[in-house]
């Protein structure tokens, strides 16, 4: 039976280091890099759901270091801080491979995929996105689990199998009567697909 499998993105397929960001934006601004955690912290919720954009954020930091920076400058400052997750794409590329259907269900905001989606080409080789920022809300919550289904066309929740490394996402998932299992690593993750008979 071909499936579709949803994805997270963070941890799951791409690791992600957030202290970097703030390092590396606090090196560019020249500002005290606890003083940009509050700030990631204050709008981070609101730039997941896309209530705020990264042209937004760069106002915001201007101001705060009372000059003008490079918006592009900015925003790899505070986006280049992934790395793949080689195993766990290789088997996103078997999947692909024997006929399933790949969405990424994440939350994420406007410059963390527009970075991703330039730097990572696995990214194309999935079907549809599911982001946050995009669909106005945020896992756990049960509309982008909704939006999920609907985005991905799913008639029957049985065809659907959903990964994340977040145990509360997937209880949430599992509520809805979506498979779901969370992700501890590649090994575990691939015998929860070969037990489904996906691989």
């Amino acid at each position: 039976m071909k499936r579709t499998i949803f994805f997270d993105l963070g941890n799951v397929l791409i690791f992600f280091d957030h202290q970097k960001m703030c390092r590396q934006v606090a090196e560019y601004s020249s500002l005290d890099e606890q003083l940009v955690q509050s700030v990631m912290h204050k709008y981070g919720d609101l730039y997941e759901r896309g209530h705020v954009n990264s042209q937004m954020i760069h106002d915001e930091l201007c101001r705060m270091a009372q000059k003008k920076l490079h918006f592009a400058t900015m925003m790899h400052a505070v986006s280049d801080i992934f790395e793949p997750n080689e195993p766990v794409i290789a088997t996103a590329h078997h999947l692909k491979e024997k006929g399933h259907r790949l969405f990424l269900l994440s939350n994420t905001c406007e410059a963390h995929f527009t970075f991703a989606s330039n730097h990572f080409p696995f990214l194309k080789i999935f079907d549809g996105y599911v982001l946050s920022y995009e669909v106005g809300a945020r896992k756990p919550e049960k509309k982008i689990y909704e939006k999920a289904l609907e985005i991905a066309g799913c008639q029957n929740k049985k065809e659907c199998f959903y990964t994340d490394d977040i145990l509360p996402y997937i209880e949430s998932a599992r509520s809805m009567e979506i498979d779901a299992e969370q992700y501890t690593n590649p090994q575990e993750l691939t015998q929860h697909l070969h037990a489904r008979g996906m691989l």
